[in-house]
């Protein structure tokens, strides 16, 4: 048996003679430790012979591994079928293209004419119409018990009549200047406050009753006949759904981004409607409770779908380019001083590539792409590779396999 080769201490002897290949080299060497050994020692027999045998062995053992490693290094730059131990890394492609950012944002349908009416309070005395009727402007929804108006406008009505004889024989009288101007100014003013006070009840008792404030339909009655209506109370509900927009509250940090005219994607995940927009008004007062302003946009004509509260998702765009340079947010990383890079690959072989480092700056996000340059301008110029997944794993300089699509 060969004891251990590894650690034994022989004597370094390198051959310059580029004639003689490696094999004949190594049996000169080991006859020349031979008689090295047998020179050297003074010891003779099977032990001494041996000891040179395993002295010869060694320095074989070493030439043949320094052989054989030189010979594996070549194959793996010039041998493609070997497999060599290389980080996997998948590439995307850089390259200039359409961008878009978007601000998202969570809206709601408002109708441009939807009331509930409330009553005046008293009792409801009789219900003129349903739910899913048409009605017209000014057309009597509900009626509400006003008999004391009736009452009091009927008792102004007798005084009314007699201020207006009062006045008209008055009138007569200074016609044929008969009495004093001050009879005939204060006859005219009782007459007067008469009919007023006429008028005002009449219109006390058209508020006392509900009507329409407009023309639409009647969304909800919430009241029975003989049901007492409070002033707090609703009484009938009426929407007009010709005319309508998506109000959406914005946070004040998108103040110098959001403008009128901006446009709008519009989509009604629940129903799933969607359509495109444009901002109508942009909001001048910011709400102090949650810090933001309201933004509308105008609903296209016709869409039945369109209810007052509908939820709606708006997505309103305040950046567009058509030529940018964008790359997926996996491709992008970030060091410990806030400084953002990329790997470049540069290709060594078929399948293999070397990472370099270069610095960017993000420009925007939206969703999953980021909009970047390059710290250095020149640095990029589209075309390239990026380490995509694994990119995290990837230092500067290293070598790594390419995943195949």
């Amino acid at each position: 048996m060969i004891g251990d080769l590894s650690n034994a201490s022989v004597p370094s002897i390198h051959w310059v003679d580029q004639e003689n290949p490696p094999m004949k080299r190594t049996i000169y060497l080991i006859t020349m430790l031979a008689v090295l050994a047998s020179c050297g020692t003074k010891q003779t027999g099977e032990l001494a012979e041996k000891r040179a045998e395993r002295d010869s062995l060694k320095v074989l053992y070493t030439d043949l591994g320094k052989q054989i490693k030189e010979v594996e290094e070549w194959l793996a730059l010039h041998d493609s079928t070997v497999e060599r131990n290389l980080m996997v890394v998948t590439a995307t492609p850089l390259s200039f293209g359409p961008y878009a950012h978007y601000i998202d944002l969570h809206g709601v349908v408002k109708a441009d004419e939807s009331a509930a009416l409330y009553a005046m309070g008293g009792r409801v005395r009789s219900i003129k119409v349903k739910a899913g009727d048409r009605v017209h402007q000014g057309q009597l929804l509900v009626a509400m018990d006003n008999d004391l108006v009736e009452k009091q406008i009927a008792q102004a009505e007798t005084g009314a009549e007699l201020a207006r004889i009062t006045f008209e024989k008055q009138e007569r009288l200074w016609e044929q200047h008969i009495g004093s101007e001050m009879q005939y100014l204060q006859a005219k003013t009782n007459m007067e406050q008469a009919e007023a006070t006429i008028a005002a009840l009449n219109e006390q008792q058209r508020l006392s009753n509900i009507t329409a404030p407009f023309t639409g339909v009647v969304d909800e009655v919430m009241v029975r006949v003989g049901d007492m209506a409070a002033p707090s109370q609703p009484v009938v509900r009426v929407v007009n759904s010709a005319g309508a927009q998506i109000e959406a509250d914005v946070s004040e940090v998108y103040l110098k981004q959001v403008k009128e005219g901006a446009p709008v994607k519009v989509a009604f995940p629940s129903i799933g409607e969607s359509f495109t927009g444009k901002i109508a008004h942009v909001g001048n007062y910011i709400d102090p409770a949650n810090r933001t302003f309201k933004v509308a946009v105008r609903a296209p004509q016709g869409e039945t779908y369109m209810r007052p509260n509908l939820l709606s998702d708006l997505s309103i765009q305040d950046e567009q380019s058509d030529s940018a340079m964008v790359v997926p947010a996996s491709t992008v990383l970030q060091d410990v001083n806030g400084n953002n890079y990329i790997y470049v690959l540069d290709s060594v072989r078929p399948g293999e590539a070397t990472a370099r480092k270069v610095m960017v700056d993000r420009i925007s996000q939206y969703g999953t792409n980021i909009r970047i340059k390059p710290t250095v301008e020149g640095t990029l110029t589209g075309g390239e590779s990026l380490v995509d997944a694994g990119a995290k794993n990837v230092s500067d300089g290293l070598t790594v396999r390419i995943a195949k699509p």
